[in-house]
């Protein structure tokens, strides 16, 4: 198939070449090479419903790859180059489940109502998706929870992991008040070796674990909305 691509002796034959190797990639689940593969073709000679296929195929195989900012852009391009009626009727719900893996709400619901119009859907789904979009998650901002954790815990707390942020709070409260009560004892070297080094290790740990914690609450919130938004607007899968 290669050899095609580099044998091809006009850019229609290259771009057919190209798209058959990308099929091939997507079928085996190979997303990000798929997408790869799309972007070896030659856009200007893609005629109107080409050029409509090629931007879905790119916005699908971003989607799947966990590339949300492409599948997005390759929407965001299409916008530009594809007449509205040549957009097709999928590409609105892919936008709708790329924009709410972002966390984009408002581009997500307007996206999905424009799927639901053209699509049929039951009192039933409208309502559900009125009620999904009426309680989108709230997103927390990881790099505030690293500067809340400035002061020990704070960050933990922010991030909603009470637990977290109390053994954070004590070890700092411990490892510094050892360090202290030595170097006032006059044992500077127990108390800067173990005091302050012990207290520099969970001070900074502390800041880089509140900021993984706020986005793994992120991940687990977006990951069971749009479990919620697919299965609502696709149907269950077995």
């Amino acid at each position: 198939m290669e050899r095609e691509i580099y044998a091809a002796k006009d850019a229609a034959t290259h771009n057919q070449a190209v798209a058959a190797k990308a099929s091939v990639r997507k079928q085996q689940g190979l997303y990000s090479e798929a997408l790869e593969e799309l972007g070896r073709i030659h856009t200007y000679a893609l005629g109107e419903q080409e050029l409509a296929d090629y931007y879905y195929q790119k916005a699908l195989c971003g989607y799947l790859a966990g590339e949300f900012d492409t599948s997005l852009a390759a929407i965001d391009e299409a916008g530009f180059y594809v007449a509205p009626e040549q957009m097709g009727e999928t590409m609105a719900l892919v936008e709708a489940l790329a924009a709410a893996q972002k966390g984009d709400w408002q581009r997500s619901e307007s996206a999905a109502r424009r799927h639901l119009d053209t699509h049929p859907a039951s009192d039933e789904v409208k309502q559900q998706i009125d009620h999904l979009y009426a309680h989108t998650p709230h997103l927390r901002n990881p790099e505030l929870a690293w500067w809340l954790s400035l002061i020990p815990g704070l960050g933990q707390f922010y991030a909603g992991e009470a637990w977290s942020a109390l053994v954070s709070l004590s070890a700092n409260a411990v490892l510094g008040t050892f360090a202290v009560s030595e170097m006032i004892a006059g044992q500077w070297l127990s108390g800067w070796i173990v005091g302050c080094g012990g207290l520099s290790t969970t001070y900074f740990l502390g800041q880089e674990r509140a900021r993984l914690l706020t986005q793994r609450r992120n991940a687990t919130l977006l990951h069971d909305f749009n479990t919620t938004l697919r299965t609502t607007l696709l149907g269950p899968t077995e």
